[in-house]
């Protein structure tokens, strides 16, 4: 029997993980990892996309969403560490992966490092989307504070949209978080084993694609790029081919040498 036949955790679920579909039989569990402020609810347009042997986790990071009133974690790395001891907890054996939107790109990564530190099981996949690279973070930063505001109002458009961040009252949620990412600063490590899938938008004025493409310098494995018509929030328009390429990648992860 694989560790994921016929398993199920007999403890109460995780508030990180409650909001997760379990799919009986399904070979990976992808953790999907909000943006800055963001609810996990922000990824159930992905949940009936993905196929069945896919297991979709949103996770709901302490202080968001239906966990708003538990104190939010100020660290990038002890967000990430918190995570990491979680997700090997929740995982109990099973392949899994990892999907973050912006700042919860980076959130996988730095929890994918920390896996690794420790020697616990790795993720299959590293997928981010809208995502600066994490060694060029601090280039970001400093390019945003200097940007004139005209250059930030389509960003700011984009998050006035978000219905998700208002339903969480979340003007302080984001000012708080965007201020620990802003914080954040990127220590040199090895490149991972694991493969990363990277998504993003052509339009995207927060990640332009000349600096998405660096991604490719942090993992030893095959880095896959692929940009889509949009600004930031480009995936609220293309949850199918997100999808869609998303169980590719992992299919190719789990199986290698039978994959195209």
């Amino acid at each position: 029997m694989t560790p994921h036949d016929g398993f199920r955790p007999t403890s109460p679920p995780s508030p990180w993980t409650a909001a997760g579909v379990p799919r009986p039989g399904a070979e990976v569990r992808l953790y999907c990892l909000p943006f800055l402020g963001g609810p996990a609810s922000f990824f159930l347009p992905l949940v009936p996309e993905l196929p069945d042997w896919v297991e979709p986790y949103p996770v709901e990071l302490p202080g968001y969403g239906r966990r708003l009133r538990e104190p939010s974690v100020r660290d990038v790395p002890e967000l990430a560490r918190r995570l990491a001891e979680e997700v090997d907890r929740d995982a109990a054996g099973r392949p899994f992966a990892f999907f973050g939107h912006c700042g919860g790109g980076l959130l996988a990564f730095e929890a994918t490092r920390h896996l690794r530190r420790r020697a616990l099981a790795q993720p299959t996949l590293l997928s981010v989307s809208a995502t600066p690279p994490p060694h060029g973070w601090h280039l970001l930063v400093a390019e945003l504070r200097t940007r004139p505001l005209h250059r930030l109002l389509p960003l700011f458009r984009e998050l006035a949209a978000q219905r998700a961040l208002h339903a969480s009252s979340a003007n302080a949620v984001l000012k708080r978080e965007v201020s620990v990412y802003l914080r954040y600063r990127y220590r040199e490590e090895a490149p991972l084993d694991c493969p990363i899938s990277v998504f993003g938008g052509r339009e995207d004025s927060v990640v332009p694609q000349d600096a998405a493409r660096t991604w490719s310098e942090l993992s030893r494995g095959r880095v896959r790029h692929r940009v889509y018509p949009g600004r930031h929030f480009y995936i609220e328009d293309r949850w199918p081919e997100v999808a869609q390429s998303l169980a590719r990648d992992l299919r190719g992860a789990l199986d290698p040498v039978g994959s195209v």
